[in-house]
């Protein structure tokens, strides 16, 4: 008995450590501030709503609009506004988009889309934008749609007006250096954005960029799901199923992948080959909704004209390790596809779990890879001791 329970023990402490691995967050990550930044946004169209704790509350009421319901915070206030923006609006349409990045595999990915004359749509964040300013720029001249993720990839409906403010400006204000131009499009971190943030968000000319398709690659990466739990997302949505995601009900799909995951970046040629088979053509999340307008150029001497984005062919049809970004790749383990499920319980899920681990490269694959095999142990000695 005392063996049985020393072993459960060992079980329930490496199941703990593999948890906590995936619950980091981008607490290292100083967003700069620039009282400057504050002084140009028109706070008049901002609804005075509470700042929500982070936290995992599902809304019983998708309706809701974040303020009739104490219990129900953070993706209560999600409920989907008119402009925001989840799929594209023509059948056979689909935006390939990507968070989080750049990343060392960007590079990688953007050889990929070249390869397979796809333009695609890259969510930034500044911080990482600062880091690789030149990948950055090589997104941006081959066509690419370029977007904001924020700077430190924050809970926004947690920060005060001011932060939301820095996050938002910080990330212009990297971009803007990097390739000279300040992006109409915004991906809020986690989708997570009530009233409040969208008011702010609007303010300061974005339009908000979701998505009606979630392959959950951070599942993947964070809990070692198989890789083709990513192809199966796409051939759900493909086959007419109900993603769960698409509050809008737009014949068209916007996915959401993220360039810091290999394990997402190599399932891409495989994604696209499929969906081509289907009759599937591809656009950056502007094109697809008829926006040839994307961004502003700030700086002409460094923005450089893009490859240009046409739509006369569409007729036709939560993070990661620190900064040093050296992720390792999870061994595969054998999962099934996704099963469908009601649209506000899957909308919940996304935005829930689009949480991802951050930590610092070599520290992560040493406790992430020790914890792993210490689980596997564990789960194993469990499952001998239950017949002891």
């Amino acid at each position: 008995m005392i063996v049985k329970t020393l072993l459960s023990s060992a079980f329930v402490l490496a199941l703990m450590s593999s948890m906590v691995q995936a619950q980091i967050d981008y607490d290292d990550v100083k967003t700069p501030k620039n009282a400057a930044w504050l002084k140009d946004v028109d706070m008049s169209l901002v609804p005075k709503l509470p700042i929500r704790a982070v936290g995992s509350g599902v809304c019983p009421d998708s309706t809701c609009d974040g303020t009739d319901n104490d219990e129900c915070f953070e993706s209560c206030g999600n409920a989907p506004a008119p402009e925001d923006i989840y799929g594209c609006p023509r059948d056979h349409h689909w935006a390939l988009t990507f968070d989080d990045g750049p990343s060392n595999y960007t590079s990688e990915l953007l050889d990929m889309l070249d390869k397979e004359d796809v333009k695609a749509t890259f969510c930034v964040m500044g911080a990482h934008v600062e880091q690789y300013p030149d990948i950055l720029k090589r997104a941006y001249e081959s066509g690419h749609q370029i977007a904001s993720h924020t700077f430190s990839h924050p809970h926004l409906m947690s920060l005060s007006n001011e932060e939301i403010i820095y996050e938002v400006r910080a990330t212009e204000e990297a971009i803007e250096k990097a390739i000279g131009i300040k992006p109409h499009y915004i991906r809020p971190p986690f989708g997570e954005a009530d009233a409040r943030v969208k008011g702010l968000l609007r303010s300061m000319g974005y339009k908000v960029l979701l998505w009606n398709v979630d392959p959950t690659d951070y599942d993947v990466y964070m809990l070692r799901n198989a890789s083709s739990v990513i192809q199966g997302s796409f051939k759900m949505a493909v086959q007419g199923n109900d993603t769960g995601l698409n509050l809008h009900e737009d014949p068209g799909f916007i996915s959401l992948q993220h360039d810091l995951y290999k394990q997402s970046v190599d399932q891409v040629p495989k994604v696209i080959k499929q969906l081509k088979a289907k009759g599937y053509k591809f656009f950056t999340a502007a094109a697809c909704n008829n926006d040839d307008n994307p961004h502003t150029i700030i700086n002409a001497d460094v923005a450089v004209a893009p490859a240009v984005v046409k739509m006369n062919a569409a007729s036709s049809v939560a993070g990661v390790p620190k900064l040093s970004m050296q992720l390792p790749t999870a061994p595969a383990s054998s999962s099934s596809s996704p099963s469908p499920s009601s649209a506000s319980k899957a909308k919940a899920s996304s935005v829930i779990k689009e949480k991802t681990a951050k930590a610092t490269s070599d520290s992560f694959m040493t406790k992430s890879t020790a914890s792993g095999y210490i689980l596997s142990f564990a789960t194993l000695v469990v499952y001998v001791t239950m017949f002891m």
